[in-house]
């Protein structure tokens, strides 16, 4: 309904700044980020310096994975405004997604001491300790951030899915609840929700939460194989090879979604099919103990035992 509007209003007033860039930050909280992106090119072409444009165009880009142009754009808005706080904040997301985790880190720095309670700020800096694996101390950030803004589903969400990693699981889920009552169609909460459930054994009920996050963001490749995961983990082994193979189709080189893969071949009795995709995955991550565990394993169960001894 909300794209419905904007294309009304473009007809208006095709010209408008605020309508264009509106438009196509709508265009990519729904994941359309390639007509955001030729929206905002186009919008930037007459407005080149307008430093709202030059930020969701860099978000968008983010998203799209394309970080170093990313970090081009949102370098760009920041020599017309240094000290803006969202600008930073989507700078240092887009330095920490390229893997540039010091300079990240930096900039978190420099936004806690501009605005100390500022949630963009609190919450940039707390992304930047998980990176680092400090868990603990992200979560003391993120609770300093909802006492300021207790309604904030995006906080909510990543206070969730950081109980979550340091296991727990039940408090995770209150958040997650509560993040999807202010925003019920966010891809990745629901997500991570699913993901949170199924960790704690509901699986059936997880599901169904992966299926409402596909049906919004069908071709996220993390999500689908999680959701494979646990049609694996419910019998659901063909099922769960059709999902595994789109989310190889989207990142045929994710280690982890190989290794499943393969292990849930190998569940199916596909054990020469399944050791080819154990190789693959150890090509990428020849160290991972769990692979080499379920490759040795699969190799044991074809005879193979000399080979599978070596892989242990």
């Amino acid at each position: 309904m909300a794209i419905v509007t904007f294309q009304q209003a473009l007809g208006i007033a095709p010209g408008s700044i605020e309508v264009l860039s509106q438009y196509s930050k709508a265009l990519a909280q729904i994941s359309r980020d390639q007509e955001a992106c030729k929206i905002f090119e186009g919008a930037l072409e007459v407005f080149p310096d307008d430093v709202d444009l030059l930020r969701n165009y860099g978000t968008a880009l983010s998203k799209k994975n394309q970080h170093n142009k990313a970090i081009e754009i949102l370098e760009k808005a920041l020599t017309i405004k240094p000290n803006d706080v969202k600008l930073l904040g989507c700078y240092s997301n887009a330095l920490k997604q390229a893997g540039r985790l010091n300079e990240s880190y930096r900039i978190s720095e420099k936004l806690l001491k501009i605005e100390p309670e500022n949630i963009i700020t609190l919450n940039s800096y707390a992304q930047n300790l998980i990176s680092m694996g400090q868990h603990e101390e992200a979560l003391q950030f993120f609770e300093c951030s909802l006492k300021i803004q207790p309604n904030d589903a995006i906080t909510l969400s990543r206070h969730a899915n950081t109980l979550a990693s340091t296991g727990q699981h039940e408090k995770a889920l209150q958040f997650f609840e509560r993040s999807l009552k202010i925003q019920p169609d966010n891809a990745i909460t629901l997500s991570r929700h699913a993901n949170t459930l199924a960790s704690t054994g509901q699986h059936e009920k997880a599901l169904q939460f992966f299926e409402r996050s596909l049906q919004i963001q069908p071709n996220d490749a993390i999500t689908l194989c999680r959701y494979a995961d646990t049609l694996a983990s419910t019998g659901q082994h063909e099922k769960a090879l059709q999902s595994f193979e789109r989310s190889l189709q989207i990142q045929p080189n994710d280690a982890i979604t190989l290794s499943r893969h393969a292990d849930t071949l190998a569940s199916t009795g596909q054990h020469e099919k399944a050791l080819q995709f154990f190789e693959r995955s150890l090509q990428i991550q020849p160290d991972n103990a769990i692979t080499l565990c379920l490759h040795a394993d699969t190799l044991a169960s074809t005879g193979q035992h000399e080979k599978a001894l070596q892989s242990f």
